[in-house]
């Protein structure tokens, strides 16, 4: 019986959805569902999508677009196993993933919302640096995630919402409303391939400044303030950069010189082969 359910968004992801599924579809745990749910893509996401042939595959395609907040409720909302794992179209799971992530958690009953390290990774599949510097099995305790990294209890995910107006920073609202009453965990090893690249990654920031100024008509909060401040200004440092050409040298920054790197790579490059 599935005891997991790993949910996957899609809108226009055609570039990198194959490699995101059978990344999936390769897991050294097997026996999961694989939700994946189109928000509205033009592109030819769903015929590449359509052209897996297996059984663990739920394809469910409205021809709507509500965006990535309204997706990620709905996918809890049709889970019916007991844990429910994020992954987005654009990355890629190391093979073990799954196996490590439901083993911690099924031998660690108390912990609501478990995340992973990651390993940054160009639009070429050429690891670029690794998030957090420590990458052993460990467990630690942590306030927030990379995002396509986490899986929960699904029971947490429809106790807890995403709020639906906070577009482009659902997650961060997440964490931020629910830290003080869960219990969040990260595993130190890098068990996602994280895709981060782009000229143009100011736009991101961009986007999700509207719900930034939601967020504090919201919570009202000197704290909430203060971290849209901080969102604006790394929003126009990155625009800065992106005048000059210099993006990536942010992208970088955000990560560390992953020592390991020849073997990750072996990994991966197998792993898509």
């Amino acid at each position: 019986m599935d005891i997991v359910t790993i949910g996957l968004p899609v809108y226009n992801a055609q570039l990198f959805i194959k490699d995101a599924i059978q990344s999936i579809l390769n897991q050294t745990y097997s026996n999961f569902k694989l939700l994946i749910i189109d928000d509205g893509s033009t592109d030819d996401s769903i015929e590449i999508i359509k052209s897996f042939k297996d059984n663990r595959i739920e394809l469910i395609v409205d021809n709507q677009n509500f965006g990535l907040p309204f997706r990620l409720n709905q996918m809890a909302q049709l889970s019916k196993t007991k844990y429910l794992a994020r992954m987005d179209a654009d990355d890629i799971m190391h093979p073990e993933r799954i196996e490590v992530q439901l083993k911690i958690l099924e031998n660690n009953s108390k912990i609501d919302v478990l995340g992973t390290n990651v390993l940054s990774i160009d639009e070429y599949n050429k690891i670029q640096g690794i998030r957090y510097k420590n990458y052993t099995s460990q467990i630690v305790d942590c306030q927030g995630f990379v995002h396509p990294t986490i899986i929960a209890k699904t029971e947490w995910f429809i106790k807890n919402p995403y709020d639906e107006k906070a577009i482009r920073v659902e997650d961060a609202e997440l964490w931020e409303r629910t830290a003080q009453t869960s219990v969040f965990k990260m595993c130190t090893l890098p068990l996602l391939f994280y895709r981060e690249f782009g000229s143009m990654y100011y736009k991101k920031y961009f986007k999700g400044i509207p719900s930034m100024f939601y967020l504090v008509r919201k919570g009202k909060s000197f704290r909430q303030i203060g971290l849209t401040i901080k969102y604006i200004f790394v929003g126009l440092l990155y625009y800065a950069y992106h005048i000059f050409g210099k993006e990536n040298v942010l992208i970088e920054r955000r990560n560390h010189k992953f020592v390991d790197n020849d073997n990750y790579q072996l990994v991966l490059d197998e792993f898509l082969r």
